[in-house]
């Protein structure tokens, strides 16, 4: 949904055809104050305001951008089934999902319209409120842990549901060689980093919902009670719950400052009381783990475009900006490995 010209005005026109024919109430649908939300690097998003017969509403869309544009590949069906799930049930924190537009007929791309929040981003407050630090690592341990305590037997049945937590760690692992294959050119790093996870698998954990992309950014506080709501679905899936532990950890290496580094004792021993995971599950060397494990679900996006790219097949500028993230996530790796504990681990 770009912002230039003729292309905003057609947005907003699509907008509104499509809520008029959704929202309750009478009278012409108008979008006012329609702009992008910036800093994102899979989806098209922008926030607007919608007046129908005195009413006043927000919401965020999220929608597909042109193939061969974004940085990673999801399926925005797949992902309003679960938003629809998870809003049905109402345990987790986050924002309503409202409509679906499936197929781009309506507005242009597949995109999913969802509430708009009446609060603030955490990167913002971390960085504005730091005398409210303790209270926000403890919201935070609890927001998370919900996700892990949701019931995945009520997700939607296209869900994939590993077999076993070996079978899930080994499927993991086999990314790492097979992407590094299908690469443009060799990395063997990659190599290492699956020798050196086979090598020093920590003791399992039971399988829950994992959010994917737990970070800062994808965290909103609302005005009205300070209550902490999960944003940005898209890479959910069934899994290891320290993958998001550990992906945060990836995710401040780059985005300082750490809300969990800065008091970390207290997330742990917080997040443990309310999942229920023992010390020797979740702890900081089998989160420094994690932190290596996680961090395929976007480095594998990253590979998979800029062969893309290499090869002539894609253009998108955010591809070429992200090629820096390779040599960056190496370091992250080795760090990780040192922090878990075994980094000779990977030659043996």
């Amino acid at each position: 949904m770009d912002e230039g010209g003729g292309q905003a005005s057609e947005t907003i026109t699509r907008l509104e055809a499509f809520l008029g024919r959704r929202m309750e109430g009478s009278g012409p649908v108008r979008v006012v104050d329609h702009a992008p939300i910036v800093g994102g690097y899979s989806r098209t998003m922008a926030r607007f305001t919608v007046e129908r017969g005195g009413q006043r509403r927000g919401f965020v869309s999220r929608a597909d951008p042109p193939p061969g544009q974004s940085i990673l590949d999801t399926d925005r069906g797949v992902e309003w089934e679960l938003l629809s799930c998870l809003c049905a049930d109402g345990s987790i924190p986050m924002p309503t999902a409202r409509w679906f537009d499936p197929t781009g007929d309506e507005l242009g791309s597949p995109a999913i319209i969802i509430d708009l929040v009446d609060g603030d981003p955490l990167p913002a407050l971390i960085a504005a409120r730091p005398q409210d630090h303790p209270s926000y690592v403890q919201r935070l341990a609890g927001a998370i842990a919900t996700v892990h305590s949701f019931d995945t037997a009520s997700l939607p049945a296209a869900t994939e549901r590993p077999a076993s937590w070996e079978d899930y760690i080994d499927s993991c692992i086999d990314r790492w060689p097979v992407a590094e294959h299908a690469h443009v050119e060799h990395d063997p790093f990659m190599r290492l980093v699956a020798a050196w996870l086979r090598a020093n698998r920590p003791p399992p954990a039971p399988l829950t919902l994992v959010h994917g992309d737990f970070q800062a950014p994808n965290v909103l506080v609302e005005r009205a009670g300070g209550r902490f709501l999960l944003v940005d679905w898209e890479l959910t899936h069934v899994g290891d719950p320290r993958e998001d532990l550990g992906w945060w950890v990836l995710a401040h290496t780059s985005q300082p400052p750490d809300l969990i580094a800065a008091d970390s004792d207290a997330f742990f021993r917080r997040y443990r009381e309310l999942s229920g995971l023992s010390e020797e599950i979740v702890n900081p060397a089998t989160v420094a783990y994690f932190t290596v494990m996680a961090s395929a679900n976007v480095f594998m996006g990253v590979i998979r475009q800029t062969a893309l790219m290499a090869r002539g097949e894609s253009t998108a500028t955010s591809v070429a900006y992200m090629t820096n993230a390779i040599p960056f996530m190496h370091g992250v790796w080795i760090d990780a490995m040192r922090s878990a504990g075994a980094w000779t681990g990977a030659a043996r």
